[in-house]
């Protein structure tokens, strides 16, 4: 069992099921777009106030930092099973260095340089690394590509996007891309997929990256969900299928 179980069975029991940190991740996000509108504006019209609502959104953004990266941490091992790919690596190199930039600004508003150019500098590359943290947290969910189509199981997609989306975009795989799922004879028939994902071992036999997914984790009723869903969007070899 999971050391975060708990805390998300108890969300799930509220009717919240899904990632925390995406929601969180608004805040620092909308905060460092504040405060980069705000101090440019104050530059330019010479608006003191507007400068100083913009320190405060530095402030605020990197007071939300601290959670928004821990639901993170928690959302990547309970969801994504810990799994190390490019975009999670990336996503923290980028959020290390957004508190660097942050906690500049932060000791510049405190050491009263809030209206020099240096913030302003902080400003804008704080704003280029949130922009960047959207774009793999985007890519991690959707490999680069539109969300599936409803045609498939509402239940069946719920389950690919919170268990298999990390690691296997678009029906790919970010961690060894000579096994996708997308074409893959793991989805000849039902019994052959479940019995897979229950265990999932490598061509040659041995065990693998994948973790196993026990009926604790998926039931064997969201198991065919998601065998519906994979089935209709990645059976084939080429595009998904329409």
């Amino acid at each position: 069992m999971s050391t975060f179980d708990s805390f998300y069975q108890a969300l799930a029991s509220l009717g919240f099921a899904d990632p925390v940190h995406p929601a969180l991740a608004h805040m620092p996000i909308g905060l460092v777009v504040g405060a980069l509108v705000l101090g440019f504006a104050a530059s330019a019209w010479q608006r003191p106030r507007w400068g100083l609502s913009g320190q405060h959104c530095l402030v605020l953004a990197w007071l939300f930092w601290f959670p928004t990266v821990l639901f993170g941490v928690m959302d990547w091992q309970y969801f994504y099973h810990g799994v190390w790919m490019f975009h999670i690596e990336a996503k923290i190199a980028l959020a290390i260095f957004l508190f660097v930039l942050l906690s500049i600004g932060l000791f510049l508003v405190f050491a009263g340089k809030g209206e020099s150019r240096s913030i302003l500098v902080i400003y804008v590359l704080a704003f280029f690394t949130v922009v960047a943290l959207g774009y793999f947290g985007g890519r991690m969910v959707f490999g680069g590509g539109p969300p599936a189509g409803s045609k498939t199981s509402a239940a069946g997609e719920k389950s690919y996007r919170a268990n298999c989306s990390a690691c296997h975009p678009q029906g790919g795989n970010a961690i060894m891309a000579n096994l996708p799922i997308r074409g893959s004879d793991k989805l000849e028939n039902f019994r052959i997929f479940e019995d897979f994902i229950r265990k999932p071992l490598l061509p040659g036999g041995g065990k693998g990256p994948m973790p196993d997914f026990p009926l604790e984790k998926i039931s064997p009723q969201e198991a065919k969900a998601l065998y519906d869903y994979v089935r209709q969007e990645f059976g084939s070899a080429g595009k998904p299928q329409k």
